[in-house]
């Protein structure tokens, strides 16, 4: 049993109702920024806005990892593109990029049976912490897996059924409280486009309704130089790669 699972089983036992909950979304096979959290973070669940991998070099390692902290996970594009063979409708900037690591990378490093679970996730899942509603999805209410909600478009956002909207996606971190919902998105763990390349994360405190964002150092380089072996001849899609890890710019 892992830790987390062990620290929720002690506050249900105790009859506990607040909760630290990790929210993360789009590791993209970037395995030392998610450990990077990991490391730093004590939370009793951990919630996962889908993409688990592509553009990276470790999609197994990311998505073993996500399963043994027991993430409740929804389906992202990238995940829907690799399990189902389907386009990740990427947008011009990124898609070669994407297309090129799922063919070079992801479908050769992931099993069958990690390819099939991975698809199996829901493109939504509702959770109820204590007296807080909770859905989440990976890109947004119009469309679960390919709709980008931009901060401003967050603001206008109103959803029947749900206390807090979690959302990612846009790789872009953010917190929204209008009138119509409470909307989220802790940001990219592996690729934020920001201008910040640190890890980005946020930890939800269901007793306070609170969310802290942080971000958290990884070992850049290292993943570049796994990339440039992983990529080989393909210069063009190693450089775009290479750029976005390093100033978090697409």
């Amino acid at each position: 049993m892992s830790q987390i699972v062990q620290q929720i089983v002690q506050k249900a036992t105790l009859g506990l109702v607040s909760m630290k909950v990790l929210l993360i979304s789009d590791a993209h096979a970037n395995v030392e920024a998610l450990e990077a959290i990991l490391n730093r973070t004590n939370a009793d669940d951990v919630l996962f806005m889908g993409d688990a991998v592509d553009y990276g070099p470790n999609p197994t390692e990311v998505f073993d990892l996500l399963n043994s902290v027991n993430a409740k996970r929804v389906l992202g594009n990238h995940d829907a593109a690799a399990a189902f063979g389907i386009d990740c409708r990427s947008g011009p900037a990124t898609h070669e990029a994407a297309v090129v690591t799922r063919q070079m990378i992801t479908l050769k490093a992931m099993s069958e049976m990690s390819l099939n679970l991975l698809g199996k996730a829901q493109s939504k899942i509702e959770i109820q912490y204590g007296d807080l509603r909770v859905r989440a999805m990976h890109a947004g209410p119009k469309d679960e897996l390919y709709e980008d909600v931009t901060r401003e478009q967050a603001e206008k956002l109103h959803m029947d059924g749900a206390e807090l909207l979690l959302l990612g996606h846009t790789h872009v971190a953010y917190e929204v409280k209008g009138s119509g919902v409470w909307v989220v998105n802790p940001g990219s763990v592996g690729l934020p486009s920001d201008g910040d390349p640190r890890a980005s994360y946020a930890v939800l405190d269901t007793g306070t309704k609170q969310v802290t964002f942080g971000r958290a150092r990884y070992d850049i380089e290292g993943v570049v130089s796994k990339l440039r072996n992983a990529l080989g001849h393909r210069t063009g899609t190693f450089e775009k790669l290479a750029t976005w890890l390093r100033t978090a710019t697409e």
